[in-house]
């Protein structure tokens, strides 16, 4: 890794930068000997163990059994412990809530889901507070704080949504209604910046530094992080290729992606064949033998590898996370992969984030800023 030594205006930043470098590593590496962590950040072995002495002593991280080689003192690796410290995740979606607990290496604990009516949205604020304080109140250990993913445009610094047309929500305060009902820190993000952060943090993007994420489902929303890492959940772009011109999924021309490939779209295409589809599972699924099924999974690859080809040429990312349906399986990734053109077929990958995908992705909003801020404050 070699990265240069972190460091800030005031003892108390650098320390905080160096944590943060620390954690990182931790998480990317698994178990270091201070040795390693030193020669890895450029730091002294000095001041590796005043940042480690003070995770030690709160549980963040934990020594395991001393390894000798024979030669000179025992190495003793230190590690993570996953089980330290627990995140809040609740995901705002068109039908459902979802509401779950998550340790510190993205493993979700427990989930639970609901449906709601967005158009009541101070009871949909009332329903997620109280589920949220469910999840903290039967954590098995400190709860860091909640993190909300939700589509549309997010203001992360205030903490609210600043307009959703699929909710129907405009300026609605999200961080402060959970906040108040909690006492918790609340960190509320958009959709795909959740998701690529939670790649970054658990899954395939795991201590890359140039990734874009795109999420094909009933929406079409990217994010890009093109700046190291250690710049923080800021770092991550969002935006929108719905505009893109790809061939409709009937091979009767070029249309806008927002218009013809959205999940809304393929199952269109579907019941207008004469396929009996609510859901996309259940395209996937009679795509093992179906060939009007396969056809319309086809050219919905073909519209995601023209979209990948199009931002590979603008932003030249070393990685592209085809989430969402965009490749549902890893057989239609394969089929991505053989239409693209200029994108690399090794650089599309599927997410790899385990468990409940949408509590993963919100409850790392938390994890990532904890991860990435080195400060061993948060509710301890």
């Amino acid at each position: 890794m070699n990265h240069p030594a972190l460091s800030g205006t005031q003892p108390r930043q650098a320390r905080q930068a160096n944590t943060a470098a620390v954690l990182q590593l931790l998480v990317q590496r698994g178990p270091l000997a201070r040795r390693e962590i030193a020669t890895e950040l450029s730091l002294n072995h000095g001041s590796v163990s005043r940042i480690i002495e003070p995770l030690l002593s709160v549980g963040i991280v934990r020594e395991l059994v001393e390894h000798s080689t024979g030669v000179g003192r025992p190495r003793v690796p230190v590690a993570l412990d996953p089980s330290s410290r627990y995140a809040v995740g609740v995901h705002f979606g068109l039908e459902r809530i979802t509401v779950g607990l998550t340790d510190l290496v993205g493993h979700c604990v427990r989930a639970h889901t609901e449906n709601h009516d967005p158009a009541d949205r101070v009871g949909t604020l009332r329903r997620a507070a109280e589920l949220a304080a469910e999840m903290a109140g039967c954590a098995p250990g400190p709860v860091l704080g909640i993190g909300v993913a939700v589509g549309g445009e997010v203001d992360r610094v205030t903490g609210r949504v600043v307009r959703n047309g699929v909710l129907g929500w405009v300026d609605v305060r999200v961080a402060d209604r959970l906040r108040e009902r909690t006492g918790l820190d609340v960190v509320v993000d958009g959709n795909v910046c959740a998701l690529l952060g939670a790649e970054l943090t658990f899954g395939a993007g795991l201590g890359q530094h140039s990734v874009l994420y795109l999420f094909v489902g009933n929406v079409a929303e990217m994010g890009f992080l093109g700046q190291p890492r250690a710049t923080g959940p800021d770092g991550i772009v969002q935006g929108s290729f719905g505009r893109i011109l790809v061939p409709d999924l009937t091979g009767g021309g070029y249309a806008r992606l927002g218009e013809c490939g959205t999940d809304v779209a393929l199952l269109a295409a579907a019941r207008s064949a004469g396929l009996a589809v609510t859901s996309l599972t259940d395209l996937v699924r009679l795509a093992e033998a179906d060939p009007i099924a396969i056809r319309l999974l086809e050219a919905r690859s073909a519209q995601v590898a023209a979209v990948a080809d199009t931002v590979y040429d603008l932003m030249r990312p070393r990685m592209i996370i085809l989430g969402g349906s965009g490749a549902p399986s890893d057989r239609w990734l394969e089929v991505v992969r053989d239409r693209v053109e200029t994108a690399p077929p090794e650089a599309l990958v599927r997410p790899r984030s385990s468990g409940n995908t949408l509590v993963t992705a919100a409850a790392g909003l938390v994890v990532r800023a904890f991860f990435t801020t080195g400060s061993t404050e948060w509710n301890v």
